[in-house]
């Protein structure tokens, strides 16, 4: 990571962050604020050296990001001696910025801003503290500007982006422990460029498919939570009603077609990209990461069940 980079980024959030707080270009304070924290990481990872190459000769980006759907192992492999990320990266956030910006198109954006502004007013917490009702009406035609607005869309945009780093950094920061634990060597630049590439061609089929299901669907009929992860069903979910049994039908969408590809892309990751990393190391870390995403689904689910109604 280039150290230069990250003090850039930081100080250009630091700007956003005044211009919005000044009212200059509003609803961008988050984004600045992320923009600082993501300079900072960018900064703190420019500390950890790269795995030797050992004469290794480097696959081109474009092999790479083609090779991932049908030679994964051998991606990986090349990725154990020269990780890299950001390509992929940057391609699976253009992809989630069009559909979310398609979705909200498609749907209507004050739609989808008034329904999650009704249901947080469902909330027990909330129904039934009228200053807070109060509060959150106030702050109705706020969101419903954010939604519609271009500006606080591209914030958005770059606020994914750096949470996106945040969450791989966090993830292959996991992974590299457990497999360490179980007598692996897994280098942190190995594991965060195998996670991220173990999500590639989810991310792509996922967004692609979700696409064009968007515009077979009618609009009356996409939930306007729920569609915006995920319209795509590969999974039992359809034999529960959300709104009825929410913590079933988490359940039942967790086990699906791309959930189960993810966690075999993973294991497959960590196995080739690691070094001394054994199958079943490889496979208990991805299955470990896979029910610890199932308890939080599950756990959001129980806690707030009328976002899914």
């Amino acid at each position: 990571m280039n150290r230069l980079a990250g003090i850039i980024v930081a100080v250009l959030g630091l700007v956003v962050a005044i211009l919005s707080i000044t009212k200059i270009v509003p609803h961008l304070t988050q984004t600045g604020v992320v923009m600082i924290l993501f300079g900072g990481l960018i900064i703190g990872l420019s500390f950890i050296n790269k795995p030797d190459t050992e004469g290794t000769e480097r696959m081109p980006t474009g092999s790479t990001l083609g090779n991932i759907f049908f030679a994964p192992s051998e991606v990986f492999r090349n990725l154990r001696r020269h990780p890299r990320w950001l390509v992929g990266l940057l391609i699976m956030s253009i992809l989630s910025t069009a559909y979310s910006n398609l979705f909200m198109e498609r749907l209507g954006a004050e739609r989808v801003a008034n329904f999650a502004i009704d249901k947080t007013l469902e909330m027990g917490m909330i129904a039934n503290n009228e200053d807070a009702k109060k509060g959150i009406e106030q702050g109705r035609a706020d969101a419903i500007e954010q939604a519609i607005s271009p500006v606080a869309r591209a914030g958005q945009a770059v606020s994914s982006f750096a949470g996106s780093v945040f969450g791989y950094c966090f993830l292959a920061l996991i992974f590299m422990l457990f497999t360490m634990a179980m007598g692996g060597k897994l280098h942190f630049w190995q594991a965060f460029s195998a996670t991220i590439y173990a999500s590639f061609p989810i991310s792509v089929l996922r967004h692609l498919l979700n696409t064009l299901i968007l515009y077979l669907k009618d609009p009356t009929d996409i939930h306007p939570i729920l569609g915006q992860q995920n319209l795509i069903q590969d999974n039992l979910s359809f034999l529960v009603t959300a709104s009825q049994n929410p913590v079933i039908y988490t359940l039942l969408a967790s086990f699906s077609v791309m959930m189960f590809y993810w966690v075999w892309m993973n294991a497959t990751g960590l196995k080739n990209a690691g070094e001394k990393v054994s199958g079943t190391a490889a496979w208990s870390a991805s299955m470990g990461i896979f029910v610890l995403l199932l308890l939080f689904g599950l756990t959001a689910a129980a806690l707030f069940p009328n976002f899914m109604s």
